[in-house]
């Protein structure tokens, strides 16, 4: 049968049937379909539920109401008894298959308005991060639901992965867990078991007709397990450039690695002023350096950014590179910069005794650290010292360091004003969440040798509150002046996630209490919590409550940092949103530029910096979890305490005591009989014993197996899992009153930005 045929049989079989409709079984076996016809079948009925001839309830594909008349004789368009037809409106989204690849049923597809439910039936055969075409359908106890109706484009054509041979057939398993399917190798090209191999996908399989997607090996790589080799395949699966175009490299090695005379000569000049910076100790690109000093009123404070627009224009093709690689990605011992390593590890960064053209933000403070006045100009610095964390840290601990007088009486002041800023925040509705990174240490070869806990301290503190002032400062002048900037938005959380997280809470005795405002519940509810163990389980709940910052021209308060004005303007060298916010700056505020941009291309930009964030943060978790994995090989067999910190339907997510490790203990190692889980309370119960496996529980663990999580089982001692008794609420304590929630309250991303001038270079 032809596409012709198949398409007339299928209508003329529904139309016969209307309106119970088919499934696709039962029209695979009404027209005789043969196992290659079944393809042709599947794609035939994509097309006609596209086409709206068709709409789908239940498994069932019927006849559209006004479709339901024998094929052969179709309604012309422009008949006047008849009118044609209109197509069903579709939605462009981000296909998320993060719940397939831990066996879930069901999808999602992440639009710009919202997230959409997809059950694994009505996916076709998108696969994760894929741009698709979806239509919305009524809304269901997950939310809005929708059926995937096509692929727009694909982004995974070349996969990284390892082979393996089951029954006599070749199957390539992506590294990234959310390519949820195997592919068949139709070509090996000398590939063998235990090396890292690149597959390019030749088709993308057939969901509903039971065909699996295949594909040719490209390149190996090298062997599994090697750091290098899997740094390699995080950075294929990405598809990030690891060379700049020639056009860029040649432009930019025109620029002096001076300023000139003439350009000093424009700019105030700041180079007798006691300047400084603060990095980490393994930092080269520093893009931010302050002054500060004491006054008769408070403080004044400069906080000097290295003026990266200075030297990429919008006109240049160093900025066209940027604006496609959004930021930079840090690596371990590699960083694939956004701009060349001749702009943001020498011209720009404010090295010491170097003068540097920077953006300056000059803040006066009164003794109680308000704003008395503020001011943004274009200066040239020359900074007196370079300072580590960990130095500032041991002065402030009272170790002494080797720091000269000038200095450590300017890092006295800092940290006086410093703690006056945090009060503030705190004051505002700032909200804290006390979730500590993990720390790799790499031995020479590349291997993690060592996992620790990366803290936020004191000092980060003190530069985490400079640079808030300028982004602040930044983002309230451009509202003001520009008719389009770009803002860091971080919207209220939804009412049913605050809901939903305080029904959990309260099972475990947490109340959640409204109070003022929802930045102030949040804040209480944090507060509340009494040691660090309920902080290592519930902050990370409370979190998932929360959205996710992100870039948007749309002038939205930000939640997290409780501020009504806010955007990225500290970190130029590094990413897409502040080299445009300087841009911005010189043609509004400074009006040292003019450049006329659009709304649609600032709005695409912004697009582009959201973007290319999640695709650092996710590829810096994969290359972190590749050897953290690598790391743990070593240690299986041996024994360890741990913490429930989550459940989902298919076990436990233990927290290691000794270990800085996140592991999964399934929930076939709870023992023996039917384990239930219980959505709304995070907890496994065995109706039978009456045991359960909650939130909070301790356990002791043996290290079962390494592959793509770690696994544990459980050592079988009499107190290897030791049942975490709830609190029990008393009456004088208040219940959560979610339900009379108002998001629309004073103050206004899942992931607040904690940091915002070092995000994710502590990865480095």
């Amino acid at each position: 049968m032809n596409d012709n045929e198949i398409r007339t049989s299928i209508l003329e079989m529904l139309s016969g049937v209307y309106p119970n409709g088919m499934t696709y079984s039962e029209i695979c076996n009404r027209t005789g379909a043969t196992k290659k016809n079944k393809t042709v079948v599947s794609q035939m009925l994509s097309t006609l539920l596209l086409e709206s001839k068709l709409k789908k309830e239940r498994k069932r594909y019927i006849l559209r109401k006004q479709d339901n008349a024998p094929a052969q004789t179709p309604v012309k368009p422009d008949s006047p008894k008849e009118p044609a037809m209109q197509s069903a409106q579709l939605i462009e989204g981000i296909f998320d298959a993060t719940s397939l690849a831990r066996d879930r049923s069901f999808a999602f597809v992440r639009s710009p308005e919202k997230d959409y439910f997809i059950d694994s039936e009505d996916i076709l055969n998108a696969y994760h991060n894929d741009v698709v075409l979806i239509e919305p359908k009524k809304r269901g106890s997950r939310g809005e639901h929708a059926v995937v109706r096509r692929i727009v484009k694909r982004a995974n054509e070349l996969i990284p992965g390892d082979i393996s041979k089951v029954k006599n057939r070749w199957i390539f398993l992506p590294s990234n867990p959310k390519i949820h399917n195997w592919f068949d190798i139709l070509d090996l090209a000398g590939a063998e078991p235990g090396q890292k191999v690149m597959l390019s996908v030749s088709n993308w399989g057939d969901h509903l007709a039971g065909k699996m997607p295949g594909g040719k090996i490209t390149e190996i790589l090298g062997k599994s397990g090697d750091p290098q080799v899997e740094l390699m395949a995080v950075i294929r699966q990405y598809q990030l450039p690891l060379d700049f175009p020639d056009e860029v490299l040649q432009e930019v090695q025109k620029i002096p690695l001076e300023p000139s005379l003439e350009d000093i000569s424009r700019r105030k000049d700041l180079r007798k002023l006691f300047t400084f910076t603060i990095d980490p100790a393994s930092a080269k690109d520093f893009d931010d350096a302050i002054s500060i000093e004491q006054t008769t009123k408070g403080w004044r404070l400069w906080v000097h950014i290295a003026d990266v627009a200075h030297y990429v224009g919008f006109d240049s093709a160093t900025f066209a590179e940027a604006a496609v690689r959004g930021n930079s990605f840090y690596f371990p011992k590699k960083v694939i910069p956004m701009i060349p390593e001749r702009l943001s590890n020498q011209i720009c960064s404010l090295r010491p005794d170097e003068d540097k053209l920077v953006m300056t933000v000059e803040t006066e403070f009164d003794r109680n650290a308000n704003v008395l006045n503020q001011r943004l100009y274009e200066a040239v610095i020359r900074s007196d010292s370079r300072l580590a964390y960990e130095e500032v840290d041991d002065y402030f601990e009272g170790k002494n360091p080797k720091l000269s007088p000038t200095m450590q009486k300017a890092l006295d002041i800092g940290r006086e004003l410093s703690v006056k800023l945090s009060k503030i925040r705190i004051d505002n509705g700032y909200v804290f969440f006390d979730l500590p990174e993990i720390e790799y240490e790499y031995d020479e070869d590349g291997f993690v040798h060592r996992l620790g806990i990366a803290e936020e301290t004191e000092s980060h503190k003190m530069i985490e509150n400079f640079m808030l002032v300028a982004n602040e400062y930044t983002a309230a002048e451009l509202s003001k002046k520009a008719p389009t900037s770009i803002y860091r938005i971080h919207d209220d959380p939804d009412p049913q996630k605050i809901e939903r997280m305080a029904q959990v809470l309260d099972f475990y005795g947490i109340a959640y209490i409204e109070q003022e405002n929802l930045n102030k519940s949040v804040q209480h509810l944090l507060a509340s919590l009494p040691n660090k163990d309920y902080h290592r389980v519930f902050d990370r709940i409370i979190l998932r409550s929360m959205k996710k910052a992100k870039y948007s021209t749309m002038h939205i308060r930000h939640f997290g940092l409780s501020l009504e004005n806010y955007t990225h303007f500290t970190s130029p060298i590094r990413r897409l949103c502040d080299l445009l916010v300087h841009h911005l700056c010189k043609i509004h505020v400074i009006h040292s530029e003019k450049f006329k941009l659009r709304k649609e291309q600032i709005s695409r930009w912004a697009s582009v910096a959201s973007e290319q964030e999640l695709q650092a943060d996710a590829a810096e978790r994969d290359i972190e979890k590749v050897y953290g994995a690598t790391f743990m090989r070593d240690k299986i067999g041996e024994q360890f305490s741990g913490l429930v910190i989550s459940t989902n339907s298919t076990g436990a997510l233990v927290r290691l005591s000794e270990l800085p490790v996140t592991a999964m203990l399934q929930k076939d190692q709870f023992g023996k009989g039917k384990w239930e889980y219980y959505d709304r309370e995070m907890r496994f119960v065995n109706p039978r014993s009456g045991e359960s496996f909650e939130l909070m529980d301790s356990v002791k663990v043996r290290i079962l197996d390494v592959s793509d999580d770690v696994y544990l089982e459980l050592t079988g001692e009499k107190d290897s899992h030791i049942h975490y008794h709830r609190i029990k609420r008393t009456e004088a304590k208040p219940k959560p009153r979610t339900r009379r929630i108002k998001v629309d309250a004073k103050p206004s991303a899942k992931n607040p930005d904690k940091n915002p001038r070092k995000q994710g270079r502590n990865k480095r």
